[in-house]
């Protein structure tokens, strides 16, 4: 028989809670949360053995959520249809006193993990009951894990793009039909382009390298805007972070796939 646990999502905080699911969904229309005392993290990815995309948000539990006594386990919850549900929950108001029940049994892997077999979302007079996804649908991603495979100090090189250049970029690659931008080193110039439309020079780093990346356009609009935009150059993949989410793109993959 499956256990309940209960929470108060604040109310002020509804509306962003909303707004980091719906941005997930943009990777995939899959995602999973992590719920402890300490943080709820949660992510989404796109690709099977091989991970073209993936992106994270890692925020403070009670922050966001109001219970009792804290927690000695962790609770997985896999969200399948994210697109629908964060859509079902726009209709949810952030005025409303709002409740989300999750059921659970415990993992059949480990006993301090629980996995949500459903969810119910109480605002008002709406109810919005929803399946949990099985564990296996996703992989499994920890805290510890993302901290060290994402960990600056194993970056290559980097750089960075200014605010009002990343709005140019998006603009013009919303013009073209090419799929790909390139991006573009040599002797420390950093150069994005797009094959016979546009080339933008946006920074003369300090390495005297030269590279040839790719990027699939369609991931642009899953960077968080911010004044200055930094690519950590990774040996496989590139990482552009917040103050709290991340976001990690391969470069080295065909993209061709959708």
């Amino acid at each position: 028989m499956a256990n309940k646990i209960k929470f108060k999502i604040k109310s002020d905080k509804f509306s962003d809670f909303i707004n980091k699911l719906e941005d997930l969904t943009k990777i995939s229309d899959t995602i999973k949360l992590k719920i402890d005392n300490d943080n709820i993290l949660m992510y989404s990815m796109l690709g099977g053995n091989v991970m073209l995309a993936f992106k994270n948000y890692l925020i403070n539990t009670r922050d966001y959520l109001e219970y009792g006594d804290d927690m000695d386990y962790s609770m997985d919850v896999i969200i399948a249809n994210a697109k629908k549900f964060v859509k079902n929950l726009n209709f949810i108001k952030e005025s409303d006193k709002i409740t989300l029940e999750i059921s659970y049994k415990e993992s059949q892997d480990d006993d301090t993990i629980m996995s949500a077999r459903s969810l119910q979302i109480v605002g008002g007079k709406l109810k919005v009951n929803w399946i949990s996804g099985e564990h296996y649908e996703m992989r499994d991603i920890n805290k510890g894990a993302l901290s060290q495979r994402l960990n600056l100090k194993n970056r290559k090189w980097f750089f960075n793009i200014n605010k009002s250049e990343f709005s140019d970029v998006k603009k013009l690659s919303s013009i073209n039909s090419e799929r790909i931008i390139n991006i573009s080193v040599l002797s420390g110039k950093v150069t994005l382009s797009e094959r016979a439309s546009w080339e933008l020079e946006i920074e003369s780093i300090d390495d005297d390298r030269s590279a040839s990346l790719m990027l699939n356009k369609k991931f642009l609009s899953c960077i968080n805007e911010m004044d200055n935009i930094e690519f950590s150059i990774f040996e496989t993949f590139m990482l552009v972070r917040d103050d709290n989410s991340n976001l990690m793109l391969s470069f080295e993959q065909d993209f061709s796939d959708d």
